[in-house]
């Protein structure tokens, strides 16, 4: 059953893209039910909704249903303008979109992704592999896991010394210099 405010969060456990949503909703305080979702295609839970969306995570509140991260946190700011955590200033609108493009669009998580352990359980699953390999387009087999891991992780170690070089690297504990975290630390 959904909590007072409607709000339904469509995911499974590991989606990283679902954890963004789950940490903004923690750190706003906002209440919400979870529909857990199976990993790989299909998703009944979605299909009852009418949506032909195969990625997750997917937010409903009330009958209206968000498919994307991005807009899915948008929408949250917009709905509970109260205690928002979005940027509130030019520049620091521009360090959280920089952040939110760099890591969904310009390669943090597709490297991330790159460098899942071989011995991920669900890499024995051959039904979530295929789904993976007909979504992605590439191979999900462990051993072409196991050739690619260790550029990933390289490409990640890049990633992070920039920021810890850059934005964190006058000893702030958060990328805005808030006294909490923001929208930017969850990008």
């Amino acid at each position: 059953m959904a909590p007072y405010n409607d709000i339904v969060l469509f995911h499974y456990s590991f989606s990283p893209y679902a954890k963004r949503v789950i940490w903004y909703l923690a750190l706003r305080g906002i209440e919400y039910a979870q529909c857990i979702q199976p990993p790989a295609l299909p998703r009944e839970d979605i299909n009852a909704l009418g949506v032909k969306y195969r990625r997750i995570p997917i937010l409903s509140i009330g009958r209206d249903v968000y498919c994307d991260t991005r807009l899915i946190l948008q929408k949250l700011e917009e709905k509970f303008p109260s205690g928002a955590i979005g940027a509130s200033d030019p520049e620091q609108k521009a360090v959280q979109k920089l952040l939110e493009t760099w890591t969904i669009d310009g390669g943090v998580f597709s490297r991330a992704a790159q460098a899942i352990p071989p011995e991920m359980p669900l890499l024995n699953d051959p039904k979530w592999v295929k789904d993976r390999e007909d979504y992605m387009g590439r191979s999900w087999a462990k051993e072409d896991i196991a050739k690619g891991r260790p550029e990933a992780l390289a490409h990640l170690r890049e990633a992070f010394e920039l920021l810890e070089s850059t934005l964190l690297a006058d000893g702030r504990q958060w990328i805005l210099k808030t006294k909490q975290p923001t929208l930017a630390d969850i990008e």
